[in-house]
């Protein structure tokens, strides 16, 4: 089922954002959870998605070939190809004009550079100036302090912390409720609105970061 809105490939000279081709991408995804197994430390997903390529390839049939406000991109470094993770857009509600940036997988060799700002700036650039989006949020386990950090440095605002907003699968990391097997988490809830957007500096602001160079 495609995705509820127009995509397309988006990219500056630093990040290249490609639509998820689960035959060329998943292989890629895959090699990166051999080499770095808590890549997705965080995820509400169960564990054994991602123990062969055959069963990320499930996880992805599931999240996305049927769910139309969900779209995922591939993302690579635009200097040297090299795949660096995949970022994706979800909840996505036309009539509210709302959508989230989420899936974000930044493989551990790219961690602390570019890839993050760039493929999220791009991402958020996308949703308000192509999509006419009024609200662009972020969710993170409230614990993943790395997540909740990188939003905003983004400029996501920290709305409050949603306690057991999710059932996360069996052996996830998580909250534990007496008599059941499902660890639960509380969810931290952050984003930008079309104000933030458009509020003097902010655009300019992002793109420093964007272009910044270590």
């Amino acid at each position: 089922m495609p995705f509820v809105l127009p995509t397309k490939d988006l990219q500056n000279d630093r990040v290249r954002l490609v639509r998820f081709n689960p035959a060329e991408h998943i292989p890629l995804l895959y090699k990166e959870h051999q080499i770095y197994p808590e890549l997705w430390r965080y995820f509400p997903v169960p564990g054994d998605a991602v123990k062969s390529e055959a069963s990320l390839q499930e996880w992805y049939d599931v999240v996305f070939v049927n769910e139309s406000s969900r779209a995922l991109w591939a993302v690579f470094d635009v200097e040297t190809g090299e795949f660096t993770g995949c970022v994706g857009l979800l909840n996505t509600a036309v009539e509210q004009k709302t959508t989230e940036i989420g899936y974000v997988t930044v493989a551990k060799r790219w961690h602390r550079t570019h890839v993050n700002t760039n493929m999220c700036g791009l991402l958020m650039r996308f949703c308000f100036d192509d999509l006419k989006m009024r609200r662009v949020q972020w969710q993170a386990h409230a614990e993943n302090a790395p997540s909740v950090n990188a939003a905003q440095r983004l400029g996501f605002k920290l709305e409050g912390v949603m306690r057991w907003q999710r059932v996360l699968p069996v052996g996830r990391e998580g909250l534990t409720r007496p008599g059941e097997v499902e660890p639960g988490r509380h969810s931290a809830m952050l984003a930008v609105c079309w104000d933030d957007w458009e509020a003097e500096g902010f655009q300019a602001g992002l793109q420093a970061k964007m272009d910044r160079r270590a």
